[in-house]
């Protein structure tokens, strides 16, 4: 049983937050609340790793064709109570996003927030070339992502299992034990993302433990 399989399991909706993601909202604003109702519900926008539904419920309210992808079954449950309780509807599926199980060229927009983070470097790769093969052509990428500049990532006690990414972020740290854990900066996003256009990088850093512990998140957006 995977790590949020496991959280999902004991906690229910309670383990995640309840509402969407303030970058996420932006992003769909800024390329997509432009078009009609009816030019909505033809455009297809798949999030990676949806959960409990904290963002799909709103994804589905503003009249898109949504889908979700999650690796935890328990997870996909839960958003689909969300979905029920407002009365949207999404296409949900169990799944791996390095292997993503859809067609080519289908969504105009793949989504993601804080999930992606839970990856190695070469998960990473694959998962965005799984991205770029179901992005429609002029499709766009939005990622919500822990940076470097992360307190964390400055600890002398943290062991990298690669050039990004840690077994865990150690107790004591916001975010402590969520499991693998990875951080990118701007060169890194710049490698991954050499294959789309377009490229945006927003850096958001917020304070925890009385300021002292930095949480550093690179908002990216990217298209096709």
């Amino acid at each position: 049983m995977n790590y949020f399989e496991n959280l999902y399991q004991t906690m229910g909706i309670a383990s995640q937050r309840r509402y969407p993601n303030e970058s996420l909202i932006g992003f769909m604003a800024k390329n997509f609340f432009v078009l009609s109702q009816s030019e909505r519900s033809q455009c297809h926008v798949l999030e990676l790793g949806c959960g409990s539904g904290a963002n799909i419920w709103m994804l589905a309210r503003e009249g898109f064709d949504v889908w979700g992808l999650d690796s935890s079954p328990r997870g996909i449950e839960l958003c689909q109570q969300v979905l029920n309780s407002w009365h949207v509807h999404a296409h949900l599926d169990v799944g791996d996003m390095t292997v993503l199980p859809y067609c080519p060229e289908y969504f105009d927009a793949i989504v993601d927030v804080v999930s992606m983070q839970h990856l190695t470097l070469l998960q990473h790769r694959a998962a965005l070339a799984e991205i770029y093969r179901c992005l429609k052509p002029g499709g766009r990428v939005f990622s919500y992502h822990l940076g470097k500049g992360s307190s964390v990532c400055q600890s002398d006690s943290v062991e990298w299992c690669d050039e990004i990414s840690i077994a865990d972020i150690p107790t004591g740290y916001p975010l402590a034990g969520n499991g693998l854990t990875s951080f990118l900066d701007v060169s890194i996003v710049h490698d991954l993302y050499e294959n789309f256009t377009n490229l945006e990088i927003e850096m958001i850093r917020r304070n925890y433990s009385s300021s002292n512990e930095v949480v550093e998140y690179i908002v990216i957006s990217a298209k096709k």
